[in-house]
């Protein structure tokens, strides 16, 4: 006790001296659902009222609440009375926290007007309204002074285009068309049709990085000439020099300008290149031998564990900066992209290639999840440069800078990095098959921030990056496929400034619909409504109807009917769904709990068995994580769990069955949990609009 108070008075020492901790406790008292790690992580469970009692004198002037915390669902706004004596009167309410998956931040001003804080105060007492089954966890809780300008509205950057101007270009009706874009090994060829004068028409090379109303509308323009019946090809340099370096127009879109004494009017929309040379024509697509897979896979934890579950396919996290610096360092070797230099850490690409070559060496397809860190978090010259520039600290990651020369050339530095090394015919490095771009955009406030945007603004950004990677990629392996990656909330948007999967999707439809499409998946995770009630048959806002409020196990039939739809195809061909995080909570150790985990699984595979669209579930998490906020979706316990560390649980042996002759006997066990006798009761058969 004496060496815990020491390091909390050295701690609070090293504190900048405006801000002051908090130490907590329960209102009324000890009780189980009130408890605090040694870590400084406080657990909530329900309702309850929390005393925060200053660890020094009182900062002057206006004060903001500031914490980190975590909670699946969220807890709806609360009061926080100042005193003793705590007096309704001088009850503020501040802003909710909401649903969050991960350690947020979280601030919120004390001051409001027309209440100020009393004289003499000395506590604060947090009235908490959670849900009876809902966990809040909390760190890091102090009180500081408001810093000038903080609660002001932030300025949209100038890196992105306007919202309105964006939607009335997606809509607008062109009267010409590029038809086609084809990007050989040294030449580009453009292809379309002119419809009305066909003097002085160009042809406009876009780069990447401009946007929509910025100060340039080209780089450059190259004389068109239109054949009788309006058609027009020419063909290109596919590098050129820019800027004094050699660059390379895999990138650009192009567009048909007509030259007349008031500008140049657009007659098309920009269009990105559809076919891309593939050096390796012979390397084989991913075949997984079942749907069965593992999210979030590392070899070296449990090295026998794929083999002894079944798994077909892995997901992997990749922090992209950790691969590169902008400056020579030791272990470092130098590469080129766009006529910069960059370097590659080997010993970073190393541990990768470790990975990949191991789930080759057993058939496993591999999908890397590509992640930027947060420049508004702080980070070194690349994750400056690579991370967007309207990033709040709100997001655990953040949106690539695909709207400035330097962010994209670093960002496509790095892609034509990975892409190619993990794209080889000789395997030597592992095989990478497909790229999950980014996290939860749809949630992009928390998981791939790039700022406060309109939704149409935000995929503009978003877009921008899945294009690139396809483009890079299919210079190596023409198979593989970028994948946006969505939560389980689709028409019903979850929070306020997060923008709902079913519109992602809607957008992202509409700007392939006007530059072009290409070859991009779906990575959706379809959780159970509520993160940490694995009954998910009794989801109530899962509906069998494309306005559902969510997207859960229970009518996974909806999204198969949606990506079905002929606007949402690829040249016909329906695009592959992949399931890449999915779990099921066990709410403790209880037979009950981890019966009701198994059969949420069940029901869950017995589902994606009988849809075409589904390809993979990569079932998330494989082993419980105390950093989680209180859940247990692991198929094994807590790895420090007393007396059973890394335990499996039913739900491991479960999933270890399914896909093998014993799945139907193991899987039957839990019907009656469900409260069915086949599984043919589970399928959704009817129509859904």
């Amino acid at each position: 006790m004496i060496r815990l108070s020491l390091f909390l008075l050295a701690l609070v020492a090293l504190l900048p001296a405006a801000e002051l901790p908090l130490r907590l406790e329960r209102h009324d008292g000890p009780h189980p659902s009130f408890t605090q790690s040694p870590g400084g992580v406080t657990e909530i469970r329900g309702p309850m009222s929390v005393l925060a009692t200053p660890g020094g004198a009182i900062p002057a002037g206006n004060l903001v609440l500031e914490m980190e915390y975590f909670c699946a669902g969220g807890v709806a706004s609360f009061a926080v009375l100042p005193g003793p004596p705590f007096d309704s009167k001088t009850a503020r309410y501040l802003p909710a926290f909401g649903n969050s998956e991960t350690w947020s931040p979280y601030v919120a001003a004390l001051v409001q007007p027309g209440k100020p804080l009393p004289k003499g105060w000395s506590q604060l007492r947090l009235d908490l309204p959670l849900k009876p089954d809902r966990i809040l966890q909390i760190r890091n809780v102090r009180i500081r002074p408001e810093r000038p300008g903080e609660f002001d509205a932030k300025p949209v950057p100038g890196s992105v285009a306007e919202a309105p101007m964006l939607e009335a270009y997606l809509k607008r009706a062109m009267p010409s068309s590029i038809d086609r874009v084809e990007v050989g090994i040294g030449t580009i060829r453009i292809s379309g049709k002119a419809v009305g004068p066909t003097e002085v028409l160009h042809l406009a090379d876009v780069p990447m990085e401009f946007v929509l109303g910025g100060e340039k509308r080209y780089e450059s323009l190259v004389p068109v000439t239109v054949a009788g019946d309006g058609s027009f090809s020419l063909e290109v340099p596919r590098v050129i020099k820019r800027d004094g370096r050699d660059h390379d127009r895999l990138t650009s879109r192009w567009q048909l300008f007509r030259k007349t004494a008031q500008g140049e009017e657009a007659l098309t929309h920009g269009r990105y290149a559809d076919v891309v040379a593939c050096r390796a024509l012979d390397l084989p697509p991913a075949k997984p031998k079942t749907k069965k897979g593992l999210g979030g896979w590392t070899p070296n934890r449990l090295p026998g564990e794929l083999d002894d579950l079944g798994i077909s396919s892995v997901t992997v996290n990749m922090m992209i900066h950790s691969l590169v610096s902008l400056d020579p360092a030791p272990g470092h070797t130098p590469f080129q992209w766009q006529g910069r230099t960059y370097y590659a850490d080997e010993k970073a690409l190393a541990g990768h290639d470790q990975t990949f070559r191991e789930a080759e060496k057993r058939g496993v397809m591999v999908s890397v999840i590509l992640l930027v860190a947060n420049p508004a978090r702080g980070g070194d010259k690349v994750v400056r440069l690579l991370g967007h520039p309207g990033a709040t600290k709100d997001g655990t990651f953040a949106m690539p800078n695909v709207t400035s020369p330097d962010g994209l050339a670093l960002y496509g530095a790095i892609l034509n990095l990975i892409t190619e090394r993990w794209s080889r015919t000789d395997g030597v490095h592992g095989r990478v098959h497909h790229w999950i771009i980014h996290n939860e955009v749809d949630a992009g406030w928390v998981w791939t921030n790039a700022g406060a945007l309109p939704d149409v603004v935000y995929m503009d950004l978003y877009q921008r990056s899945m294009r690139l990677v396809s483009l890079i990629a299919r210079q190596y392996d023409s198979n593989s496929r970028p994948f946006i990656s969505l939560t389980h909330h689709w028409a019903n948007k979850g929070e306020a400034r997060w923008y709902g999967s079913k519109r992602m999707l809607e957008l992202l439809t509409g700007f392939c619909r006007a530059e072009g499409d290409f070859p991009w998946a779906l990575a959706y995770h379809p959780y159970p409504q509520g993160l940490g009630n694995p009954r998910t048959w009794e989801d109530g806002q899962a509906t069998f109807d494309f306005n559902t409020a969510k997207i859960t196990p229970k009518n996974l039939e909806v999204l198969d009917a949606f990506m079905k739809l002929p606007a949402l195809r690829d040249h016909g061909k329906v695009r592959p769904v992949h399931l890449s995080e999915n779990g099921f909570n066990s709410k403790d150790y209880s037979e009950q709990s981890l019966t009701d985990q198994a059969a949420g699984m069940a029901l869950a595979w017995k589902k994606i068995q009988s849809i075409s669209s589904i390809e993979a579930w990569q079932y998330h998490n494989w082993i419980d994580n105390r950093g989680e906020g209180g859940l247990r979706i692991g198929l094994r316990k807590f790895p420090d769990e007393p007396g059973d560390p890394l335990g499996k649980k039913p739900i491991w042996f479960l999933y270890q069955a399914l896909g093998g002759p014993k799945e139907d006997e193991i899987a039957a066990r839990y019907l009656p949990v469900i409260g069915v006798t086949s599984w043919d009761q589970v399928l959704h058969r009817e129509p859904i609009r």
